[in-house]
């Protein structure tokens, strides 16, 4: 029997590491290395929604001060 409802999951983006200029675009598109996309798919899943979000909360996290740091 042939299902009417569309695959979806083809339509979606996926932050693919293997290719490297896609990579690249990834890396320029959220303002990171591409390193740093790679880490961020490893930890996430290569959802781009995912990745942006922890890429978000890791340069959040790096530019906090802990407590009694006393550098400027």
């Amino acid at each position: 029997m042939i299902s009417h409802q569309a695959d979806t999951r083809v339509d979606r983006p996926r932050v693919d590491v293997q290719d490297y200029f896609e990579l690249r675009g990834w890396a320029k598109r959220f303002g990171v290395t591409a390193g740093e996309v790679r880490r961020a798919v490893a930890r996430v899943g290569d959802v781009p929604k995912d990745v942006e979000r922890y890429l978000e909360f890791e340069h959040q996290s790096a530019g906090a001060k802990l407590p009694g740091d006393t550098r400027c």
